[in-house]
């Protein structure tokens, strides 16, 4: 029995006391007739207070919709022993019947479960709960407001956000932590409706480059939780923003602009910084006064101003201190400095940035000083502080050049130290032309390690900046060439030899060597046949000038049809077959040249030596045939052991030989007087 009944027990005992005792005192003649009438509707309001509590005030406990510990099954309950009732409602399928209470039972889907409990003609309120099944089993119960309403499903999007160029990141590269806002996500409820959801959990928190499973949660109650995955793919951080600098202090207006005028820096999308190249500008040309430079890459630009200056309207003056290397005043081409050596132990230092390979004279001027004698000493140091170029300044030399140095892009700098002390203001100006890769580039002085590599059929431009100065040049041949050298320079006036021209191989020992003089301004080397392989130019000086000179190699294709050196000897000569010709040349008056050929049996043969045609009647060349087994030459049909051939005679001279031996032969030509003109050997049998 539960408490409920034996209320009602208890209240329907006072109601029945409350009517006996009215009708009782109702129906008594002892109590007066005015007190029965205030007894009797006493105990009527009594009777009637006690009945309409049990219908108003009497609550029936709610009962407890629960799953079995298995979540197999739905258990309802209650707190007192009662008839229990349920009904179950689904999307599609509904009831108004109650159904009494008897066991735990099944559901085979999603349901509303109402539950109510009774005593008698009492009933509970109903309660309800949201079930969601899964595979077979009760997973959750909802905790929804309406019944239905309980998520039962969800779906995630990602809000992909594009980067803004110039403005804003996207929200989708490496490094970028996710907010919650970048996230939607939609929950399907019992009833298949659709609804936002903004309560929810994740994580991982930040992207990475590549593809990223982002694991979604949502909590249904306080044990059980919904998850659905995220696909989100990263990307490296795109470049959303430049900022420009430009380099240096002043811009001349008569010097270009390019990229390496600059430093860009790119920002991207995660915030870092780092310096860009490929950009362009939008001119090159630079006026004077103000220029506005727009850079542009990849879609995004920025401006920069820079002020154009007229070089030949200003004169920059030194800074001290600029005593040392490391406090060097910054110069640039073409640009008057002016300076003053204070003391006796003042020394000072300008430091130039090169952007462009070229060629630079220091001009040094001062006021004119009417002494003998050196005052100051100029020189153009590399980074490692070797002297490219220097000079001694005279007092009374109002104007000094220095000699022309090749440079290479870089820093350097210049040294202006006294000689005799001299208050003076000085004024020195690097003046500078841009050179292209057909000039020479210094260093050179080293055959091994500063070579400069040259090609083919191409001239190249030179200097000797000092009399300790030497110029190497390298160039390789793929094939065998005839190669000879081409050197000019300005005509000077005397017939004394300036120059001396080397060419060398990759072993010890010159190919080719020739001297120019002042007076000389075009010279054409001999010519010389050259395999495959390295070699080498070396310009120096006989007595010293800086002027330009020019070399070029020229070089020509050759086939089997010219000989291949080096052939100075038995072991070293070019084969020839039968009945074919060659052609060769005396690279020297040192060079000789071997040609074999083998005769497998007895054979008469003629060798046929053509030659152009000289206007002298002297012995230019001589030619013998040996064999394998012979010391000495074999005489010709004529009785001749040598065949001289001079410069006048027939351009064509026929050489017999009868019934020789099979074996290996050798014809050998060497110089009488030396010629450097080819000549052709025609063998037949």
């Amino acid at each position: 029995m539960n408490s409920l009944i034996v209320k009602l027990i208890f209240e329907s005992m006072i109601f029945i006391a409350a009517i006996i005792t009215a009708v009782v005192t109702y129906c008594s003649g002892k109590v007066k007739k005015k007190n029965r009438q205030y007894i009797m509707i006493a105990s009527i309001v009594v009777a009637i207070a006690t009945f309409g509590s049990s219908f108003l005030f009497n609550h029936v406990p709610e009962p407890i919709i629960d799953r079995a510990s298995d979540y197999s099954r739905i258990v309802l309950s209650a707190s007192e022993k009662m008839t229990i009732e349920y009904k179950i409602s689904t999307n599609r399928d509904s009831s108004d019947e109650w159904i009494k209470y008897d066991a735990p039972f099944k559901l085979e889907k999603n349901a509303v479960i109402y539950a109510r409990a009774r005593t008698l003609f009492y009933k509970s309120d109903p309660v309800y709960r949201d079930v969601y099944v899964s595979e077979g089993k009760l997973v959750y119960f909802g905790m929804a407001d309406k019944p239905g309403d309980t998520i039962v499903d969800i779906t995630a999007s990602y809000n992909y956000k594009e980067a803004v160029k110039n403005k804003s990141a996207s929200n989708h590269y490496d490094g970028y932590t996710i907010k919650k806002e970048d996230i939607h996500i939609t929950g399907r409820d019992m009833n298949d409706n659709e609804k936002e959801i903004k309560d929810f959990t994740f994580s991982p928190k930040m992207i990475k480059d590549g593809e990223n499973i982002i694991t979604i949660e949502y909590p249904i109650t306080s044990d059980y939780t919904l998850q659905t995955k995220l696909k989100v793919v990263g990307n490296e951080p795109t470049l959303i923003k430049l900022n420009a600098e430009f380099i240096g202090k002043t811009l001349f207006i008569d010097t270009p602009l390019d990229n390496k005028d600059f430093v860009v820096y790119g920002v991207y999308e995660d915030g870092t910084s780092q310096v860009v190249d490929g950009y362009m500008i939008s001119s090159t040309t630079i006026t004077e006064g103000n220029n506005s430079i727009t850079i542009t890459k990849d879609g995004l630009s920025t401006m920069l101003e820079i002020t154009g200056v007229d070089r030949e309207k200003i004169t920059e003056n030194e800074s001290e201190p600029n005593d040392e290397i490391k406090t060097a005043n910054d110069i640039d081409v073409n640009v008057k400095y002016s300076g003053t050596i204070r003391d006796e132990e003042d020394v000072d230092y300008y430091k130039l940035r090169l952007k462009e390979k070229g060629s630079i004279i220091i001009q040094f001027t001062h006021p004119k000083i009417d002494e003998d004698g050196d005052f100051w000493s100029v020189s153009l140091l590399s980074q490692e502080e070797t002297v490219r170029v220097g000079m001694n300044v005279k007092g009374k030399d109002v104007e000094t050049m220095s000699s022309r140095a090749r440079m290479t892009p870089g820093d350097y700098y210049v040294k202006v130290s006294k000689q005799r002390f001299s208050s003076e203001k000085y004024t020195m100006t690097l003046l500078f032309e841009q050179e292209d890769d057909s000039f020479e580039t210094e260093p050179n002085d080293s055959l091994t390690d500063q070579a400069m590599t040259i090609n083919l059929d191409k001239a190249y431009t030179g200097n000797l900046t000092n009399d300790d100065d030497v110029d190497y040049y390298k160039f390789s041949i793929q094939e065998k060439r005839k190669v000879s050298v081409t050197f000019t320079h300005d005509k000077t006036s005397g017939s004394d030899t300036y120059w001396n021209v080397t060419l060398f191989g990759d072993s010890d020992g010159s190919i080719l060597e020739f001297n120019s003089s002042g007076e000389t301004a075009s010279i054409l080397s001999d010519s010389v046949r050259l395999p495959a392989g390295n070699y080498y130019i070396r310009v120096k000086d006989y007595r010293w000038s800086d002027i330009d000179y020019t070399l070029c190699v020229n070089s020509e294709k050759e086939g089997n049809e010219a000989e291949n050196e080096d052939n100075g000897d038995y072991s070293t000569a070019t084969k020839m077959s039968l009945n074919s010709s060659i052609k060769g040349n005396i690279q020297s008056d040192r060079d000789i040249d071997f040609y074999s050929f083998n005769l497998k049996s007895n054979s008469s043969i003629s060798i046929t030596f053509s030659h152009r045609l000289k206007d002298s009647n002297e012995t230019f060349w001589k030619m013998e045939l040996y064999s394998a087994e012979s010391s000495d030459s074999i005489k010709t049909n004529d009785d001749y052991s040598t065949i001289s051939i001079n410069g006048d005679s027939s351009e064509r001279i026929v050489s017999k030989w009868s019934s020789l031996p099979p074996g290996v032969y050798y014809i050998k030509v060497f110089s009488y007087r030396y010629n450097n003109e080819d000549y052709s050997i025609s063998l037949k049998t």
